[in-house]
């Protein structure tokens, strides 16, 4: 039997929780039993409490025989009522047998309390902790992933696919636990009751039992296709979501509220559609499942009626036997309803796997070595590369830069400047050609040394949503304070520092709100500034600048680079008179993207 999807993806990161799953399953079979006990002293009431002293029976029950009936006549006014147990007499009074039938259904319905608190508490921790480690294996996975994957998948979905999905597989760890177990023992409990208390009426109460099946299977199969247009829908909707709150400013600024509302509207309206769709699916569900089992319990109304009227059983065994036939239904019921939950899980399921089973990466090779230190230089050697197949951004490029030497590429926008730099951090690996650090292919190394010998500067100078400070110190794992101010001071962030409401401590909000273009540029330099790598990439550090802040970012950068090699994309000319050598691209040199 093949284990649910929903499952099989969740099963590496539940093993660790494997004990606490399996304590949870003793208490489950636990609180079965005591399930299975509840009845009897209804029973015991009912036939040795409740009925006319002078028609007292006693329940007498024969594994092999079923039960019967045995009357025992009393006065009417005795003040206790006979009964013949096993060849055994014992007289109990009335009121007596009621106070221990009701002392014991209290003490069993505490007892199944007590299970069901300690299953769930055991069970619901479980699946948190097999969810924040299916969150963080995921969310590693997407951060490895190479950029030609992201470049195709939008945040918003990647982050539906983290919280969302992820919460769908742990209701189906959470169900199979608290739902399939429990259901699955009692059922099986159950029927041997009932096959040895009444083999007759337990056939005819299991007659029903196919049809349900039947219905079930067919019923899985339509939910899962329903719940995998809505998870697909949803993820649009949140990547529509967060791409238009990311751009508020635009919005706001070019006065196009109608046009975000248009857009979110029609992913939301898809939304609806699809989840109207599937809850239509899911509701016509329950009235079948509940006539055809009502059908199962009226068959057995009759026939168990008729053996009490013909004294073959007592009032008692019947309440026994449509109790059980109750505590059958209820996890037949449950069975169905969890396949419900299995396909809502199984649709979730295919978009996390999709997640962890890319390879999509820039891989380090087996013998990959540490880069080396970078004392002699970086040499672009015939390399060729293009995002799309058959569209070459760099064709033969050639490129030698000296250690501790500053070289400036000029050249259209699209000529594949801020290619070359990708290629040197290795977010894309190259095409032909190769890329040699003192000599060493760049492939040749692992990427996390290699990483460490570069300091990046972006031409979207992203931050965190945290202080001066920890945007500063997040260049370097080992940062101290001092060193974060001192990489400020070099880079010119004092200057707007003391002037934040808590200085280097002050939170900056997402992307850096509370600070101008020029600011996060200088925040970005200091970043770059407090590694302790020996070569510096900044990609248009003064774009989108007013000639005053471009000046001070100019200056940031000399106080930032000094000592260090440094390759610099650019337009502004006076950027790149600070270099020590000026290379201009053209189409000839790196072709076109």
């Amino acid at each position: 039997m093949r284990l649910p999807l929903s499952l099989a993806v969740a099963g590496p990161a539940a093993r660790a929780e494997l004990p606490a799953l399996a304590a949870a399953a003793g208490l489950v079979v636990l609180r079965v039993g005591a399930v299975l006990l509840r009845p009897w002293p209804l029973a015991l009431a009912v036939d040795h409490a409740l009925r006319p002293a002078a028609q007292s029976t006693a329940l007498t029950v024969s594994p092999a025989a079923g039960p019967t009936a045995a009357s025992t006549a009393v006065p009417a006014t005795a003040p206790a009522t006979a009964v013949s147990a096993g060849g055994h007499g014992w007289v109990a009074d009335p009121l007596v047998v009621l106070a221990l039938a009701a002392a014991a259904s209290v003490l069993l319905s505490a007892i199944v309390g007590l299970l069901d608190m300690a299953v769930l508490r055991s069970v619901e921790g479980a699946a948190e902790r097999i969810g924040a480690g299916l969150r963080a294996t995921m969310f590693q996975r997407t951060m490895t992933r190479s950029l030609r994957w992201h470049d195709r998948m939008r945040s918003g979905e990647l982050v539906s696919r983290l919280t969302t999905d992820v919460g769908r597989l742990l209701d189906a760890v959470v169900a199979v636990t608290t739902s399939f177990l429990p259901d699955a023992v009692m059922l099986a409990g159950v029927i041997a009751l009932l096959v040895a208390f009444d083999p007759q009426l337990a056939l005819i109460g299991l007659t029903v039992a196919p049809v349900l099946a039947a219905l079930a299977v067919r019923q899985r199969r339509l939910i899962r296709a329903a719940q995998q247009d809505a998870r697909t829908e949803s993820g649009r909707l949140a990547g529509a979501t967060t791409d238009l709150l990311r751009n508020v400013r635009a919005v706001q600024a070019f006065g196009r509220f109608d046009r975000a509302a248009a857009i979110f509207g029609t992913r939301n309206r898809a939304v609806l559609d699809v989840e109207l769709r599937a809850i239509e699916v899911d509701a016509r569900w329950t009235p079948m499942a509940d006539v055809v089992l009502a059908i199962g319990a009226a068959l057995v109304l009759v026939v168990g009626g008729r053996h009490v009227l013909t004294g073959a059983l007592s009032v008692g065994g019947l309440l026994v036997v449509l109790a059980y036939l109750r505590d059958l239904y209820s996890p037949v019921r449950g069975l169905t309803r969890l396949s419900v939950v299995l396909a809502k899980a199984g649709a979730s399921a295919v978009r996390v796997r999709d997640v962890l089973a890319c390879d999509e990466a820039v891989q380090d090779r087996t013998d990959a070595r540490p880069a080396p230190h970078l004392r002699t230089g970086i040499r672009f050697e015939r390399v060729s590369f293009g995002y799309e197949p058959g569209r070459p951004v760099l064709d033969h490029f050639d490129l030698d830069i000296a250690a501790g030497e500053t070289v400036c590429l000029l050249g259209p926008s699209g000529i594949g400047k801020s290619t070359a730099l990708h290629l040197l951090l290795r977010l894309y690996d190259v095409d032909a050609g190769r890329i040699l650090i003192d000599g060493v292919d760049l492939r040749d190394c692992d990427q996390r040394s290699l990483r460490d010998r570069f300091a990046f500067v972006p031409q979207d100078p992203w931050l965190l949503d945290a202080t001066v400070a920890e945007n500063i110190a997040f260049g370097n794992e080992n940062a101290t304070r001092a060193g974060v101010v001192a990489a400020g001071r070099a880079a010119l962030v004092d200057e707007f520092a003391d002037r934040l409401p808590f200085g280097y401590d002050t939170p900056l909000g997402e992307g850096g709100v509370r600070l101008s273009g020029g600011q996060r540029r200088r925040v970005a330099l200091a970043r770059a500034a407090v590694s302790s790598a020996p070569m510096v990439l900044l990609d248009e550090p003064t774009a989108s600048l007013d000639p005053v802040s471009a000046a001070a970012v100019i200056e940031a950068i000399r106080t930032t680079t000094a000592q260090r090699t440094v390759l610099v994309v650019t337009h502004d000319r006076d950027l790149a008179a600070i270099a020590d050598r000026v290379v201009t691209l053209d189409h000839a040199l790196s072709g076109r993207r």
